[in-house]
């Protein structure tokens, strides 16, 4: 076998490149920190970082939700708490005014703080968010809940019968469990992934998914009296239909007493007391839903550190082991470089002299 000054040439040329190429590949890994920095580091493990990189990525998005979730209900349970504290004003005022000693110029004036309570409940009950969506729509978010009623409602107690106006309706969406969602309703907004889908897909509910927390609530689920107003039974609008029993339409009624000084009615004091238990079970429901949120922000949490532990095993420089490999590949380096200059000296000509 013949064997050419070139070929030696050749060789160690080639072993110098390789050498050189080893340490500049080292001298990134070690500055970089990371064993894997392009697909062809390691195919396999940059399908798995890629694909554990996403998975985190989708855990970021659902403790960002679950943060917006947290913004919502922290106002409608701020909405509750100021409702609540204005409807035992107004009971306190109505315990007051069934006591006999209160006489016609006291009711009237009664009434005059009753009248500031209604605006303030109304308020809450209409309460919207900065993007001007209505907390208490349930999903009919751009709809304003409570509008004054154009119906015209006659006491049946009273004979002539005494009609009566200013009470108000629930336009909003009402529950799933009471009817169907409206055309209008914003599916999109009202429940939020929080956490990974045990199914893999959407509905416009959450169903007890703990993956997705509802950030609005129907009007009539947390302001209407419990069983109905009894102090609104005796008004028919002329089809057998009282005026909707929530509470603002208890405290109109109280003022219209009040104002026209006739007998108070005990019925309003109890129909207060059961709205105020209402609105305790309504908060006490949106607490459950903020530990939700805050349970699936804990498991995401976890999960994600289990993930950047597995993925800094695939992608991260063990660097002691990095040092070692660039001093061994920098003496062979260096060896390399000495066989090649004796190489070159290897002339039939260097003889011939």
């Amino acid at each position: 076998m013949r064997v050419s000054t070139s070929q030696f040439h050749s060789q160690g040329l080639n072993s110098i490149q390789k050498h050189q190429e080893s340490l500049l590949d080292l001298q990134v890994k070690l500055s970089t920190g990371k064993r894997v920095n392009q697909a062809s580091d390691d195919p396999v493990a940059t399908a798995q970082i890629h694909s554990m990189n996403r998975t985190m990525n989708t855990i970021d998005q659902y403790a960002r939700n679950g943060t917006f979730a947290s913004t919502q209900l922290v106002l409608a349970e701020t909405a509750i708490d100021d409702t609540t504290e204005s409807l035992q004003r107004a009971r306190e005022l109505g315990i007051q005014m069934l006591n006999g000693t209160y006489n016609e110029s006291n009711r009237q004036a009664t009434s005059q703080e009753v009248g500031q309570i209604i605006q303030q409940v109304r308020n809450m009950m209409n309460y919207t968010t900065s993007e001007g969506e209505s907390l208490f729509a349930g999903s009919d978010v751009n709809k304003v809940p409570f509008v004054s009623d154009t119906a015209v409602y006659d006491d049946t107690t009273t004979v002539p019968a005494e009609t009566a106006q200013g009470f108000y309706s629930y336009i909003g969406n009402l529950p799933a469990a009471d009817a169907s969602f409206s055309a209008t309703a914003n599916f999109g907004s009202r429940f939020v992934q929080i956490g990974f889908d045990s199914d893999n897909s959407l509905n416009p509910n959450d169903q007890g998914d703990a993956s997705r927390v509802r950030v609005s609530d129907s009007g009539s689920s947390v302001f209407n009296i419990p069983g109905g107003a009894s102090s609104l039974t005796k008004y028919d609008d002329g089809t057998g239909n009282p005026p909707d029993n929530n509470v603002l339409n208890v405290l109109v009624e109280m003022q219209r007493q009040l104002n026209s000084g006739t007998d108070f009615d005990a019925n309003l004091v109890e129909d207060l007391t059961s709205s105020i238990t209402q609105l305790s079970q309504a908060r006490a429901e949106i607490g459950g839903r903020q530990n939700r949120i805050a349970s699936q922000f804990e498991a995401g949490e976890s999960f994600k550190l289990t993930l950047q532990e597995r993925r800094s095993n695939l992608e991260d420089q063990d660097v002691v082991a990095g040092i070692s490999e660039f001093t061994r590949n920098q003496t062979a380096l260096q060896m390399a470089q000495q066989v090649f200059s004796k190489v070159q000296n290897l002339s039939l000509f260097n003889y011939l002299r």
